[in-house]
């Protein structure tokens, strides 16, 4: 979902030494690829800042029905699951230790690859070029490389962030502090509304309704309040 494009991705992830549980390291649920699409998402604190409700799902879905699994990860361990594959990290309970770690992924040749993914990780919060990423490399062969293979490139889709910005905005209207925390966050989203939200805090607390209105409105793509792009 957030990668996009096929699948058939395959995800490799690797902490950058020793997660024990308490660090925070990745869980799966087993089997759920089995069901076989991308599940709704909504909109949660934390890495991503979207989650799958379990206590909707399941009912429908029977291959929900498993216990997670996790590990202590030791250094060197590598985790691989495809795309489908429900997983999220685990909270990371340490008083002051960082977990640090490498997702890569995979997929085959001629597959489609959204357009985000074609550029440095995470530009729209912190602009960074691949001549910049390059500096000081001494060979040019590996630069690039995604240029001498085949692959169909499609629009990155909004959809599922907007929705999760809506239903943050909307928990702020309703006083939750989950959303009066989370719809900042959002900046990758809605860049202009969620700039507001960062420079007056109090916003929702000061007029919650009108103010979360007036967000939903000034969509980047100027589609109407509460709705969502069809791509």
């Amino acid at each position: 979902m957030h990668y996009q494009g096929s699948t058939g991705t395959l995800t490799c992830w690797a902490p950058v030494g020793d997660c024990p549980i308490e660090l925070g390291p990745l869980a799966v649920l087993p089997g759920s690829h089995k069901v076989r699409k991308v599940l709704p998402h909504h909109f949660s604190l934390g890495a991503g800042g979207l989650i799958i409700d379990l206590s909707q799902e399941t009912p429908r879905h029977p291959e929900l029905d498993k216990p997670w699994l996790s590990t202590n990860f030791e250094v060197g361990d590598t985790l691989f699951f495809p795309a489908l594959t429900v997983h999220k990290a685990l909270p990371n309970v340490t008083a002051d230790r960082m977990r640090i770690s490498l997702d890569n992924r995979y997929e085959a040749v001629g597959s489609r690859i959204a357009e985000h993914m074609l550029v440095p990780h995470m530009t729209d919060v912190s602009p960074l070029s691949w001549e910049e990423v390059y500096a000081g490399w001494k060979r040019d062969d590996l630069k690039y490389y995604w240029t001498r293979v085949e692959f169909k490139k499609i629009r990155r889709y909004w959809g599922y962030a907007q929705k999760g910005f809506a239903e943050a905005l909307e928990l702020a209207r309703q006083q939750d502090k989950r959303g009066i925390r989370g719809a900042p966050s959002s900046s990758t989203i809605w860049p202009d509304a969620c700039s507001t939200l960062s420079q007056s805090p109090t916003a929702f607390t000061e007029t919650p309704t009108s103010r979360a209105t007036s967000l939903l409105s000034r969509s980047k793509d100027g589609n109407e309040p509460g709705r969502f792009p069809r791509e």
